[in-house]
C-alpha cells in the first residue's frame, strides 16, 4: 500500500499539516509514515557536571514524541468518516533532507506532506529552509501546508507550466489524484505582456499531451509571470498551487518578489511541487 510521509517537528504548524494529511490520506486510502528527525552533535564535557546527552536518549524522546501525535491523530481519524489510517513512526538524525531522500527512494512513499510557517507555504518554501532542500532533494511530490490554510480538501487546483518536458508527469500525477479527490484541475500558461515567442515546438508538444488526457490549458497575460498568476489564483479561488521544481527555477520566476508571496499567504493557499528528479 501506498503512505503519506508526514514531516513533523511538533510545531503548531506541522500539527496543523498533520490532521490535513490524515483527511487526505482517508480520501487516498493509504497509510501514513510519521516522521521526525533531530540533530545530534557529540560534545566532549571536560570538567563540565551534568547529565550526557547521548544520541540513542534523543531517538527515544523523538519517538515517545511521535507516538503522542500518533495518539492524537489516532483520535481525530475516529471522527474522520471511513479513515482507516495506519500511523507507523519513524525517526532518524541528521539532514532532514537526505533522510527524506532515502525514504521517498523505494516507491512505498506516495508524497511528502509538511507543514509551512505561519507567513504561508511560498514564504516557508523560498527562505532557503528545510522545505527547500526537502523539495530539491525528495523523489516524490511535496506538499505544503501553510498554518493559515484550510484543511479541507482542495476544489481546484491551479498548475502552472512552461510547456516543459518536465511537467507532463505531473499533470498525470494531479490527474490521477483527482479521481480519489475530485477536485476541477486548470493548466495555466502565463505569457508576458510584449513577449515574443519565437520557438512554440515545446508548447505544440504540451498541449497534444493535454489533448490525448482530455485537457487543455489557459493561456494568462500580464505585466510580470508572479504578479499574473497570483491574480489568477485569487480571482479563480484556487485552495493549490502546484508547479514543477526545475534546474533553471520557474519557482523563482513566479515567486521571485515580496510581494507575490505575501499576497498568497493572504490567500492561504497550499503548493504541491514536483521536485527536479520526480517522473
Amino acid at each position: 500500500m501506498k503512505k503519506l510521509l508526514i514531516l513533523t517537528d511538533f510545531s503548531a504548524n506541522a500539527a496543523h499539516a498533520e490532521a490535513a494529511a490524515l483527511r487526505l490520506s482517508a480520501c487516498l486510502s493509504t497509510d501514513v509514515i510519521l516522521y521526525h528527525t533531530f540533530t545530534y552533535i557529540p560534545m566532549v564535557l571536560g570538567n563540565m557536571e551534568g547529565p550526557l546527552i547521548t544520541a540513542d536518549m534523543l531517538f527515544q524522546d523523538s519517538l515517545e514524541q511521535l507516538k503522542k501525535e500518533a495518539h492524537r491523530l489516532n483520535k481525530l481519524g475516529a471522527q474522520i468518516e471511513g479513515c482507516q489510517t495506519h500511523i507507523d513512526c519513524k525517526t532518524g538524525d541528521g539532514s532532514l533532507a537526505e533522510n527524506v531522500r532515502d525514504l521517498t527512494s523505494d516507491g512505498e512513499v506516495h508524497m511528502v506532506v509538511m507543514g509551512g510557517r505561519t507567513g504561508g507555504a511560498l514564504d516557508h518554501l523560498l527562505t532557503g529552509s528545510d522545505t527547500a532542500a526537502v523539495i530539491r532533494r525528495s523523489h516524490k511530490p511535496v506538499w505544503v501546508i501553510p498554518g493559515a490554510a484550510d484543511w479541507d480538501l482542495p476544489k481546484k487546483v491551479v498548475f502552472a507550466t512552461d510547456f516543459s518536458f518536465i511537467d507532463m508527469p505531473a499533470v498525470d500525477f494531479l490527474l490521477d489524484l483527482a479521481k480519489n479527490l475530485h477536485f476541477e484541475l486548470e493548466i495555466v500558461h502565463v505569457l508576458r505582456s510584449g513577449e515574443v515567442v519565437t520557438e512554440i515546438g515545446s508548447e505544440i508538444a504540451f498541449r497534444k499531451f493535454l489533448v490525448h488526457r482530455g485537457l487543455t490549458y489557459i493561456q494568462v497575460f500580464g505585466e510580470a509571470v508572479h504578479l499574473a498568476l497570483q491574480q489568477y489564483c485569487t480571482e479563480h479561488q484556487a485552495d493549490l498551487l502546484a508547479l514543477s521544481h526545475q534546474h533553471h527555477s520557474f519557482l523563482s520566476s513566479l515567486f521571485g518578489h515580496s510581494e507575490s508571496k505575501a499576497a498568497i499567504a493572504q490567500r492561504r493557499l497550499a503548493v504541491i511541487v514536483f521536485p527536479p528528479d520526480y517522473n
